[in-house]
């Protein structure tokens, strides 16, 4: 009897030990397999990696593809000349040289040398509708580089001027912009620099 009792008392203790072990294997697995406890995803915490192999999180390669610029003017589409206007202002004159027919959407975005800020513009110019611009045919623009009152203060000389198009949406148009050349190389700018409206004719883009 007291042989059979002692060898049930073993067995237990061994179904003990057993389950114990099993629990204990168990603790472990949340932490290797990213499932647990809010411990990151892969060993060590860190952020699983995307199919590319970048960390979670990172900007893909399709963020950084061209937006379409659908029927938009651009350079590739306009040749872009600055000439001198009365009053000291500059005529932009975006002529089509291309095949098919496109839309100068908005005011174009000008940058005077290497600044940063785009020159502002007259909401006054705007027309009731964007500028379809036939091949062989042109749409304008108005530069006026200083104001009249003084207020853009004592201003400076500028040797060159960067044009970019709009797209339907108001965003820059992608791509290099246009840079036609400076009547006489220069021209004397200050902060109240503003462009008009891409509009449908000379008399319009210099009005006012």
């Amino acid at each position: 009897m007291r042989h059979g009792r002692a060898l049930r008392l073993a067995g237990a203790a061994l179904t003990i030990t057993a389950a114990l072990g099993l629990t204990a294997c168990g603790s472990d697995g949340g932490a290797d397999d990213g499932k647990g406890g809010g411990k990151g995803n892969g060993k060590g915490g860190k952020p699983a990696a995307s199919p590319s192999g970048d960390a979670a999180g990172a900007p893909s390669a399709d963020d950084s593809k061209p937006q379409d610029k659908g029927d938009a003017c651009g350079p590739g589409d306009l040749t872009v000349e600055a000439r001198k206007a009365p009053g000291g202002r500059l005529l932009l004159v975006a002529a089509n040289t291309g095949g098919k027919p496109c839309t100068a959407y908005g005011f174009p975005f000008l940058r005077f040398d290497q600044d940063q800020a785009t020159a502002g513009v007259g909401e006054e110019s705007k027309p009731k509708a964007p500028v379809k611009v036939a091949p062989g045919k042109a749409a304008y623009a108005g530069v006026t580089p200083t104001a009249a009152d003084g207020s853009g203060g004592p201003g400076r000389d500028v040797k060159k001027l960067s044009v970019t198009f709009q797209t339907a949406g108001g965003d820059p148009l992608p791509g290099d912009p246009a840079a036609p050349a400076l009547p006489g190389g220069s021209l004397h700018v200050d902060d109240q620099a503003r462009a008009t409206y891409w509009v449908d004719g000379e008399a319009a883009a210099l009005k006012g």
